[in-house]
């Protein structure tokens, strides 16, 4: 590699090292503005159950998808590295998420009544809010570990500020009326790793925009 070509890549990667920067800082107050507006929303007590609910499924998706999540950042970008493929990395990485899912899925169910009475306050709807959360950031994580791996740096800020803005929406949407309760400030917890992944086509798009051939002269 010439000089030219790795000064070129070395500034490449520092524009999208600090673009992820930017996204990880921008992420972090659209959560915080997600609880100052459930706060203020909420009373005491439902705000707190909305805080319960959220540290669980923190917790829960730090401890079973984060392994995975770096495994595959790591697997991909030693493989691409080396010119080795890296679809067989992602259908171990995907089993093994796939797995834990189905596995903390089957343990949710089992545990639905201590879980719903002992952490939720008795809270079908938060009890649910929980199970659909924990299950869609599987899918969120292995997200992140791909577009790291691919070092498709813009894209993972783009899916942490998706994630994000939309939870903070569904806070919104009740700090102007457009909804209420606190069943509508949880959905948000739900629905945000499902909206981080509308970036995902994009890392597709441009890898067959990437791949395509030019036309003949």
């Amino acid at each position: 590699m010439s000089a030219s070509t790795a000064g070129a890549e070395a500034r490449r990667f520092g524009r999208s090292a600090g673009m992820l920067s930017a996204g990880v800082g921008a992420a972090g107050v659209l959560t915080y503005a997600y609880f100052a507006l459930a706060s203020h929303n909420l009373d005491a007590e439902l705000y707190g159950e909305l805080v319960v609910l959220w540290s669980v499924v923190f917790v829960s998706i730090s401890v079973l998808y984060r392994p995975v999540e770096q495994l595959l950042s790591r697997t991909i970008a030693e493989r691409r590295a080396r010119g080795v493929e890296v679809a067989g990395a992602l259908r171990v990485a995907a089993t093994i998420q796939l797995a834990v899912a189905v596995g903390c899925a089957l343990l949710m169910l089992a545990l639905r009544a201590p879980l719903r009475d002992s952490l939720l306050s008795g809270s079908e709807d938060l009890y649910w809010v929980m199970f659909g959360a924990v299950l869609a950031f599987g899918a969120s994580f292995y997200a992140r570990g791909f577009l790291a791996g691919n070092r498709r740096f813009g894209l993972l800020a783009g899916l942490l500020i998706c994630e994000s803005a939309s939870r903070a929406a569904f806070a919104l949407a009740v700090a102007l009326g457009i909804a209420s309760g606190q069943s509508a400030v949880a959905l948000g917890i739900v629905a945000a790793p499902c909206f981080s992944l509308l970036v995902v086509p994009l890392a597709f798009g441009r890898r067959a925009a990437g791949a395509s051939p030019s036309p003949a002269p």
